[in-house]
């Protein structure tokens, strides 16, 4: 793999990518990008997934059901207003 010298992206061929695979693993694993190249010329990028944070079980969201109050039957003009501002 090459390191470009003016950001923290890495370079690897399709060659490379094929018979080193383990190395691309471990790289994209420790949060690097590569741009996968064919023939010197770009042409994918592999990027770590983003990971959605957890949110813990005591999390208040969970209680908002709590301070719902009850409002009786809307009608469907109505649950447009409150959500779409119609």
């Amino acid at each position: 793999m090459k390191v470009s010298k003016n950001d923290a992206s890495q370079t690897i061929s399709t060659h490379e990518m094929r018979f080193q695979f383990d190395r691309v693993l471990r790289a994209v694993k420790a949060g690097r990008a590569l741009t996968l190249t064919y023939r010197n010329r770009a042409l994918a990028r592999i990027v770590p997934l983003q990971t959605e944070p957890e949110i813990a079980e005591n999390d208040p969201i969970f209680r908002l059901h709590e301070l719902a109050e009850p409002i009786g039957p809307l009608t469907n003009a109505q649950i447009d207003a409150a959500v779409y501002g119609k």
